[in-house]
């Protein structure tokens, strides 16, 4: 046939130029109908495919940002990863040393203790949707200051515009303060006062728990963090 036949009117034309001047209606409308299922399949979600576009536009944004000048000392960026149509949201502090290595957020002794907590939640991390307030890690893993979290709080606003989630679970103080509305200091705001209270984001519930490196130093509190994973699950829909 010499060229690939990709549309329908190649495939008219095709049948035209071997002299057939009327093709039976019912030969026309099946082609309409296959190629009708082909553009736009049954499982075909155009709001999903306009996000995974969006956050991958964002994603590129993070790789290239210079906004502060812990882009000057990061290895790699982090971005958020998993579903873009997760119910649930975990948003963490800052990248430590295995995330900056890696490039992908809670990959160390960390992650995996967070790996435990959505799998025990009925989830996988593919299911949910994972970040950082800060995206970069911060020299000799101290807290983020306040000049940095403002840099990148764009980007996790526009995170959880895409994304959309049902439930925010905050892991840990910095997280916290910072969908709080950043308001007063960041060293004012202990999360062992605060956790177990739910407040909201424009509109979407807000759950501060632990961050996962305290659990690990403090194991006798997950039990703590497991209610607050509780009052998440009963909160999406």
């Amino acid at each position: 046939m010499g060229r690939k036949i990709d549309n329908i009117v190649d495939i008219l034309n095709f049948y035209k130029n071997l002299g057939f001047k009327d093709l039976p209606g019912q030969f026309v409308q099946s082609l309409l109908e296959q190629f009708s299922e082909e553009a736009f399949p049954a499982n075909y979600d155009e709001s999903s495919e306009h996000g995974q576009l969006a956050i991958e536009k964002l994603s590129d944004e993070i790789r290239q940002c210079k906004k502060c000048p812990l882009s000057n000392s990061r290895k790699n960026p982090v971005c958020g990863e998993g579903s873009i149509n997760a119910k649930l949201m975990f948003v963490g502090e800052a990248p430590g040393v295995d995330e900056d290595l890696q490039g992908r957020p809670f990959v160390g002794e960390a992650g995996k203790l967070l790996t435990s907590l959505i799998e025990k939640m009925g989830f996988n991390r593919k299911d949910v949707y994972i970040t950082n307030t800060v995206k970069c890690h911060p020299p000799m893993n101290r807290d983020p200051l306040e000049s940095e979290i403002l840099a990148c709080f764009d980007y996790l606003k526009r995170e959880i515009e895409i994304v959309s989630p049902q439930v925010i679970m905050c892991l840990g103080r910095v997280a916290t303060y910072t969908l709080m509305g950043m308001d007063g200091k960041l060293k004012d705001l202990h999360i062992s006062r605060i956790r177990g209270k739910v407040f909201f984001y424009n509109q979407i519930p807000v759950i501060p728990t632990f961050h996962p490196a305290y659990l690990l130093r403090n194991r006798k509190d997950k039990w703590l963090t497991w209610q607050d994973a509780q009052e998440a699950l009963r909160r999406i829909k």
